[in-house]
């Protein structure tokens, strides 16, 4: 089962116009068994998982390190529980090396406890696309996306179902044509749809979002259709947009794909 426990883009929403669909930024968390657990992303979802389950050892996996993809980090428990072993997976990039993400997150004065302190086992682990891995019965597969800095997505593939997560993925490039192979044979394509296509092209709003690094669910809708994937998950969700503009999005898209639905925060697949 892979559990979604931030489903929202770019920075968190509270209030009662977001109770249905939730506001916690990106994670998912697949249980691996009673001890051990897979994350995707480690946005402020992740402090759902400090109250979830007494797991032993966590594999994270990052998909950028976009602030909303790695803001719970530094306020999980595991990171100060010395019994506690964590393996973070992030891109393998010339620029980045491989301890700066724990020194940037852990830092003074922009947060008060220095890598130093923390307690538990922490290990990093370099990746590039193309690399498949196995954790029991479960395997994740990375290739790189098209959004801003460079981006991961990841075909989890259970024994009953394979999912691919592509948080934050812009089309319009020769990236389209690898997505769609990626995600072929897989039952959910879990998908960015940030905006509307009318807000994508400026058509609305203050301006045009192309070149930004997210899509539509229209785009979704093809990519889906031409892969063959079976059901549409609309994820990423716009900070601005509240519970009756995702429920009116969500009706778009079954319109023309009749599986699609969109995410919302404790949504299990």
């Amino acid at each position: 089962m892979l559990h979604l426990l931030g489903t929202r883009g770019t920075l968190p929403v509270a209030g009662q116009s977001f109770v249905k669909y939730g506001g916690n930024t990106t994670c998912l968390m697949a249980p691996i068994d009673n001890e051990s657990c897979l994350v995707f992303d480690g946005g402020t979802g992740l402090s759902s998982l400090n109250n979830y389950k007494n797991f032993n050892e966590y594999h994270i996996f990052l998909s950028h390190l976009h602030w909303d993809h790695i803001v719970g980090m530094p306020v999980f428990k595991a990171f100060y529980n010395s019994s506690k072993r964590i393996h973070i997976y992030l891109e393998n990039k010339v620029e980045m090396e491989s301890t700066d993400i724990l020194d940037v997150l852990f830092k003074p004065p922009f947060f008060p406890v220095p890598k130093s302190k923390l307690m538990g086992d922490i290990r990093i682990h370099l990746v590039d696309s193309g690399d498949q891995f196995r954790f029991g019965a479960i395997s994740v597969h990375a290739a790189n996306g098209n959004h801003p800095d460079g981006v991961l997505m990841h075909k989890i593939i259970f024994p009953d179902k394979k999912i691919l997560f592509t948080s934050d993925f812009e089309h319009g490039t020769e990236k389209d044509d690898f997505l769609i192979e990626f995600a072929r044979g897989c039952d959910y394509l879990i998908f960015d749809t940030t905006y509307t296509p009318e807000e994508y092209a400026g058509k609305c709003g203050h301006m045009s979002k192309v070149g930004w690094g997210h899509s539509t669910f229209r785009h979704g809708i093809d990519f889906a259709k031409k892969a063959g994937v079976d059901n549409l998950i609309l994820f990423h969700h716009n900070p601005e947009y509240n519970d009756i503009m995702l429920d009116e999005i969500g009706i778009r898209a079954r319109r023309e794909f009749k599986n699609s639905f969109v995410a919302y925060d404790g949504m299990i697949i």
